[in-house]
């Protein structure tokens, strides 16, 4: 099976050479209030979205894979908006043996992360200096009308997922848990995890969904990234229980009603062979 060195290579190509890289990293769109969404370009560094609440006293910024170029562009639009500090940083999951992401923030901006997170940055060759408050299951942040519910979905796209659930604007910034129009990778995935996690997002109704990569919408974004993954998984477990080998069921995969989609052929081997091995093993 694909070494998790192999893995990390391969993130590391999409998120640092992945096209020519567009002069700016996010397009920053208001999605209600003083809620904003930052929406990674098409083929530029930034790998995944973020979402920022501008609350009374200060700036709370959600995401993953922050690249240290990419918080100085976000502070630079945040600070186009408001002239209140990033004072913390919910940091939605960690892709293991990644030195380069994730440890470039303000001084000062206090992490938020799950046990799961948190494990997963403690355990890199690089000390991580911010301050950090760290959560089992779910904390929640109070700030004047505004409330920000952080759920720890635990392993799905990666070792551990956070979802931030704004109830009052029924915003859900989903981070890497949908991926909306497009395929992202799963090579660290947890198969079985990811989909009941699809099915907790959708119990809390959202009327504006904000997902790991793709554009703004609502819940039918994630009913639209269910059908995707139960065919991606139905088409594996019929190679499984045909009995086919790794190699035969690279051969026989097809899923032409989503061949077209962005990152259907970059990601196919390594989510192919991730879900492939974890069917397998519950065998």
């Amino acid at each position: 099976m694909r070494s998790v060195p192999v893995i990390v290579s391969l993130i590391a190509a999409m998120i640092l050479l992945s096209g020519n890289a567009s002069a700016s990293l996010y397009q920053i769109s208001k999605v209600s209030g003083s809620v904003y969404a930052a929406i990674a370009e098409p083929n530029g560094k930034a790998a995944s979205n973020a979402l920022f609440v501008v609350t009374d006293h200060e700036v709370i910024l959600a995401g993953a894979h922050f690249i240290q170029e990419g918080v100085k562009e976000l502070l630079a639009e945040i600070g186009r908006i408001t002239p209140l500090p990033v004072q913390k940083v919910i940091l939605t999951h960690h892709h293991r043996g990644f030195n380069f992401i994730d440890f470039d923030f303000p001084e000062k901006a206090e992490i938020v992360a799950s046990v799961n997170v948190w494990q997963a940055l403690k355990g890199e060759s690089r000390e991580f200096r911010n301050p950090a408050v760290v959560f089992e299951k779910l904390l929640t942040l109070n700030r004047g009308k505004t409330s920000l519910v952080i759920m720890n979905a635990g392993p799905g796209h990666s070792s551990g997922d956070v979802i931030v659930y704004l109830p009052n604007e029924r915003i859900l910034f989903a981070s890497d848990l949908l991926f909306h129009d497009t395929v992202g990778f799963m090579g660290e995935a947890s198969i079985h995890e990811w989909g009941e996690a699809l099915d907790m997002m959708e119990t809390l109704a959202p009327a504006i969904v904000v997902p790991g990569v793709g554009k703004v919408s609502d819940s039918g974004a994630i009913e639209k990234f269910r059908k995707f993954y139960r065919a991606f998984m139905t088409e594996i477990i019929r190679n499984v229980e045909k009995g086919n080998s790794f190699v035969q069921t690279k051969k026989e995969f097809s899923l032409p009603q989503y061949k077209s989609l962005p990152g259907y052929d970059t990601f196919l081997e390594v989510n192919l062979e991730r879900a492939y091995k974890q069917f397998k093993s519950r065998r």
